[in-house]
């Protein structure tokens, strides 16, 4: 038998067996054949763990994302929905999980798994045409892209069978209609764009894998802008979009295909990720980002920053400040200390929130001596609820909040300007988050010591009552003293002192009228975690604070000389005797140490 399509790895020997029916079910109108031993190529391969989670398969039991298991009929009816979850609905339509059971198949040879595949995708082919599908997210824009891509897989393994090259047709038609494909970007577009292509190149209709082409060159060019910085407005999605673009690159390529010059910007995307890399290793949780390691891609500066400074090309600079919306700063490489215990601070700006951003245009992350010490809340789920639109709003960033205020859902946080010495980079950011109200911060961070200065002033037409916000990792015990906070965790704290006093400052933990004082580090997991929130009240509002990390025994620090203006400040910081004068005026930002 002939396997048709271009740049496939194919059966070494022989084809694959098909079962003609099981037990009990719908008969499925497949030829027989001898089993051998095969090779899946790379993408239609499922993980290390396949035979594990393709057993639980055979006994119908599904393992989707993050979803806790769910038991289904053996005859899906695929409108099932156990956890009331679109994204779950999602998984389970895309079919991905039957690359488990045709992956444990070509590993062990095991008839099972392969009978069991041919099955769920028959049934799904059958049970869902375009007119009359079981469920709403049976033809999602997304899930058809994947589930494209998974009965390629399937065609390039089983023998030639009508209703196989049926769905191929029907996935291919629908992924090339302009009205069903995401023309506004993002990874779901370019899941659609590999989608096509792959049902094209099986096909050989040179159209779709045209069309496929002239996409995914626009979307490459819309969605990364000039220096690699990926429009989704995540970490995460910065990794996820560079290793299917990774991969869109070479299935075109073996397609026959050549994309313009403009893919050379997802070259540029490892070292974004580089500087998005905390010192411990693993991601700064910026936007919809879980907590994890970062993935060592080789020979760039993402090599460098995810096995801390053991291997690759070391970056260029400390910082790293991108117009797309972030800033990077930090204290080192391990040049003068333990590579984990360098301090780094991230600030957010730019357009407003889009795809799998948050509304956290201002908004400060710190890391110090190990950890994390001022934390992005996290992204908790996905699925719309109060806890999705805490996660993903103000409340949970370290930004100034404002009681009663109209959210503005469309607002920009502008880059006023961006400052950078030996000594210090500075970033200064206005914007209009809610109706009435004008927010201007400025960032100082000092590159020899790893101490911030935030100054925040807000404009009101109205009094209002406004929040800022530091939220802090669990069981970091912190204690509030006059106009200081700090934690009291065995190792990797923080110092806040307020040197514009507030009204009233408090620790919030773990409410839930309103929801406040949560983190997330894993989808579905949220735990109770310390926010400490200052708090004035008026329509011109001021708060100045500086944030000193430290390792375990707090230090002694004082602030003094503090000199005001409307546009600026001065001041000495000294941190266990450590003197450095700062001064930050609306034309210039320096600090210099002191004796």
């Amino acid at each position: 038998m002939r396997i048709r399509g271009r740049g496939h790895v194919r059966c070494a020997r022989v084809l694959l067996a098909v079962a003609t029916a099981l037990t009990g079910l719908v008969a499925i109108p497949a030829p027989q054949a001898v089993h051998a031993e095969t090779t899946l190529r790379a993408g239609c391969r499922g993980p290390s763990n396949s035979i594990a989670l393709a057993d639980a398969l055979l006994v119908n039991r599904y393992s989707l994302a993050s979803h806790p298991v769910a038991t289904l009929p053996a005859n899906p009816a695929w409108n099932e929905d156990p956890f009331n979850s679109r994204n779950w609905e999602f998984n389970y339509h895309s079919l991905r999980f039957v690359l488990w059971l045709t992956t444990a198949w070509a590993d062990t040879g095991d008839q099972r798994y392969l009978d069991r595949a041919t099955f769920l995708l028959y049934d799904w082919y059958r049970d869902n045409p375009r007119s009359a599908p079981r469920d709403v997210m049976a033809w999602n824009d997304h899930a058809t892209a994947w589930r494209a891509m998974v009965y390629v897989c399937a065609a390039e393994i089983l023998p030639p069978v009508t209703w196989l090259t049926t769905s191929l047709n029907r996935h291919g038609s629908t992924l090339a209609d302009s009205a069903f494909y995401r023309s506004d970007g993002g990874n779901h577009a370019l899941n659609q764009d590999v989608g096509l292509l792959e049902v094209g190149c099986y096909l050989d209709r040179a159209d779709w894998m045209s069309l496929a082409t002239k996409r995914l060159t626009s979307l490459v060019e819309r969605s990364v802008d000039a220096y690699g910085v990926s429009n989704e407005q995540a970490i995460y999605y910065q990794l996820y979009n560079y290793q299917r673009y990774q991969y869109a690159r070479s299935r075109f390529t073996e397609c026959g295909q050549t994309l313009g010059s403009a893919f050379d910007r997802v070259d540029r995307m490892p070292l974004f990720l580089a500087h998005a890399t905390m010192p411990d290793g693993n991601y700064v949780p910026i936007g919809d980002t879980q907590a994890a390691p970062a993935v060592a891609i080789a020979g760039t500066p993402a090599e460098f920053t995810a096995r801390q400074g053991t291997s690759g090309p070391k970056p260029t600079t400390t910082y790293r400040i991108h117009g797309a919306g972030y800033a990077f700063m930090r204290t080192g490489w391990g040049e003068d200390r333990p590579y984990a215990d360098e301090t780094m601070a991230t600030v957010r700006f730019g357009p407003a929130r889009v795809f799998h951003g948050h509304r956290d245009g201002g908004a400060v992350t710190l890391y110090g001596y190990g950890k994390q010490l001022l934390l992005d809340a996290g992204m908790y789920t996905i699925e719309a609820g109060s806890y999705r639109s805490y996660f993903v709003g103000r409340s949970a960033h370290n930004v100034v909040t404002v009681d009663g205020g109209v959210l503005r859902t469309t607002a920009t946080t502008l880059l006023r300007w961006r400052r950078t010495s030996d000594t210090l980079v500075e970033v200064a950011l206005t914007g209009q988050p809610y109706s009435g109200v004008t927010a201007n911060r400025r960032v100082v961070f000092s590159r020899p010591s790893g101490y911030l200065i935030v100054d925040d002033q807000l404009r009101s037409t109205t009094s209002r009552t406004f929040r800022q916000l530091w939220h802090l990792r669990e069981s970091s015990s912190p204690i509030i003293s006059g106009t200081r906070a700090w934690t009291r965790a065995a190792r990797s704290n923080v110092m806040i002192v307020q040197v514009v006093a507030p009204t009233a400052t408090r620790i919030i933990t773990g409410s839930t009228s309103p929801i406040q004082g949560w983190i997330s580090y894993r989808v579905f997991k949220r735990l109770a975690a310390p926010v400490v929130e200052s708090r004035r009240a008026g329509t011109n509002v001021r708060f100045l604070t500086l944030l000193v990390p430290y390792e375990s025994t707090k230090p002694s620090v004082t602030v003094s000389n503090v000199s005001l203006t409307s546009t600026g400040y001065s001041l000495t910081v000294t941190v266990d005797g450590k003197r450095e004068r700062v001064v930050a005026t609306s034309l210039s930002s320096s600090i210099s140490p002191l004796p």
